[in-house]
């Protein structure tokens, strides 16, 4: 099983978000990600509309979705423009991430077989996203 973790990273032009790091390896590196085109999607800015939140939802199985979108357009975060996703699956005991892919609104563009999939044991996963949200979420109500 692989751990993960997120950590504060900023995008070139300045814009903070949370990098996945999947055993000690940012996953935009792993991936290949051009961080001046996309960036996380996760976004301390993203915490005062409860977007943050919503998608941690999706994240941790909360809200039922195929794919997770795990890297969006860094201009707009629209889909439409280009975003890295993966197929998630969840057990009782654990979250997998598989069939990476750079996808649009219409389609997957390309696909990533060299990567992953990633096992995580479901607890730690849920633990590690949702102390992320709980952060963001007293940042809101403190400002």
């Amino acid at each position: 099983m692989q751990q993960l973790n997120l950590t504060l990273s900023q995008f070139p032009g300045g814009q903070l978000f949370y990098e996945f790091d999947i055993d000690n390896h940012p996953l935009s590196t792993l991936l290949k990600v051009d961080l001046k085109e996309l960036t996380g999607m996760f976004t301390p800015d993203g915490a005062d509309s409860g977007y943050f939140v919503s998608q941690v939802a999706k994240y941790i199985g909360k809200t039922p979705v195929e794919r997770i979108l795990l890297y969006v357009c860094s201009d707009c975060g629209d889909i439409g423009c280009g975003a890295l996703s993966a197929k998630i699956d969840f057990t009782d005991e654990k979250v997998v991430w598989s069939d990476f892919a750079y996808e649009n609104a219409i389609e997957i563009v390309e696909r990533y077989p060299e990567i992953g999939p990633f096992e995580f044991f479901r607890e730690a996963y849920s633990s590690t996203l949702l102390s992320i949200a709980t952060e963001q979420s007293k940042g809101v109500t403190e400002n």
